[in-house]
């Protein structure tokens, strides 16, 4: 099992570390295919107070979201929620359907930018090309789940290599991003900075 996994310091506030893990797993009953798990969590001290965020991610073999598990420990103590999506497209909060989010590929989970490695290594975008999704985004740390829109446009490698890309949605706007040949996150402008 190939294990990728980053560190990264926030830049909107003064207190926030996010730390994720990429790796794939072997088939099992459960995932014939096998699968790619997203592993994270996130300390952060701001508006809300201090918080901690535990998640994981498991997507199919195409990188379609298809089970999120998310806790975060607060002040006025541990929330939970499960994500479940079947394939037809069905989403289901904590085992109710959930029809806002019919026909989303991806999870976006706040406070990190792990979760942006499911579209990205999805779409595979050539140089230029450019795709709309709708995702589950997924507030944290008040754990509100809403259908998001977002766009991302390939750009040319940068001189380093990584592969370049413009993430945009419509609630806060438009964003330059740069990740890894697994499509981990290096720098996301104005939110995340990739320190280990």
């Amino acid at each position: 099992m190939a294990l990728h996994s980053a560190l990264w310091r926030r830049l909107d506030i003064s207190d926030g570390l996010a730390h994720g893990a990429l790796s794939d797993f072997t088939p099992d009953r459960e995932h014939p295919d096998g699968a790619h798990l997203l592993d994270g969590a996130a300390v952060v001290r701001d508006d809300a107070g201090a918080w901690s965020l535990r998640f994981s991610v498991i997507a199919d073999r195409g990188w379609l979201t298809r089970t999120v598990f998310v806790e975060v420990l607060a002040d006025d103590g541990l929330e939970r929620v499960t994500l479940s999506v079947d394939a037809l497209g069905e989403w289901t909060l904590d085992g109710r359907p959930w029809p806002e989010l019919r026909g989303c590929t991806d999870v976006d989970v706040s406070a990190t930018p792990l979760t942006n490695a499911l579209p990205v290594n999805r779409l595979g975008l050539p140089v230029g090309g450019e795709a709309s999704v709708d995702v589950a985004w997924l507030d944290v740390p008040s754990l509100a789940v809403h259908r998001v829109r977002q766009v991302y446009r390939r750009g040319p490698d940068d001189a380093r290599g990584l592969a370049t890309y413009t993430y945009a949605d419509p609630t806060y706007g438009e964003f330059a991003i740069t990740v890894d040949p697994v499509g981990l996150v290096v720098a996301y402008q104005g939110l995340f900075n990739r320190v280990g």
